[in-house]
């Protein structure tokens, strides 16, 4: 049986995602007996360009990504989702562009956000429904917790024990789960033209609410102190 081709893809404004799948990947290419190969690794948008071709080229789609602004896609991660998107749209008419490939995605982020896990959430559920069939459930990490590291961990062996057992890795079976698990809370994301500069934007803003706050608390802060002296 042949090797089953494996894409990895990430997006990421940090470097986080990055950094997590490529040491993943890395680390699984060090292993003896593997049933699938590393095909090849690249940023979201890199994908993007090849997007009508990818279920001629892999089997396997593997995504680490994170949202930017108010759950929008990172910008170097933008067109793919766009692609998606697109894709999505086209299935009603026409047979599905990833018909054929499976996925599995990591999700990085965290709770102080109400778009937690949006732009990986959106990924999973686009990919289904442009065909692929999903062979892991979403692991979703979240930057304001302790157990990001475990989130990892365990999505990383799930993951790659399916790659190595081909009763798991069966196309036409059903899916792993549903892409609302864990969760399925998402907002649909305009990533047209200047989508990235929306978020930027809404970042913006929050910081400059954020400095607003600040400085109101410094002044109450301060008249505290002084009244306190004066007194």
């Amino acid at each position: 049986m042949a090797s089953k081709r494996v894409l990895v893809v990430y997006g990421s404004e940090s470097g986080t995602a990055k950094g997590a799948i490529k040491r993943i990947a890395a680390d699984w290419m060090k292993k003896d007996g593997l049933k699938f190969k590393i095909a090849d690794t690249m940023e979201g948008n890199d994908a993007a360009v090849q997007f009508s071709t990818l279920k001629d080229n892999y089997d396997v789609i593997l995504v680490a990504c994170s949202s930017f602004g108010d759950g929008y896609p990172p910008s170097g991660y933008e067109d793919f989702l766009k692609e998606l998107y697109k894709a999505r749209d086209k299935t009603f008419d026409q047979d599905p562009p990833l018909d054929g490939m499976q996925h599995a995605v990591l999700g990085f982020g965290s709770t102080i956000y109400e778009t937690f896990q949006n732009n990986p959430r959106l990924t999973d559920k686009l990919l289904e429904e442009c065909g692929s069939r999903r062979f892991a459930k979403r692991g979703e990490c979240d930057d304001a917790g302790d157990d990001s590291d475990k989130t990892i961990a365990t999505w990383e062996k799930e993951v790659f024990a399916a790659l190595q057992d081909p009763s798991k890795m069966v196309l036409g079976s059903a899916p792993a789960c549903k892409y609302d698990e864990p969760a399925g809370t998402i907002q649909d994301k305009d990533v047209g033209q200047g989508a990235v500069a929306k978020g930027n934007n809404e970042m913006a803003n929050y910081m400059m609410y954020l400095l607003v706050i600040f400085v109101v608390a410094l002044a109450i802060w301060y008249q505290k102190t002084k009244d306190a002296v004066s007194a």
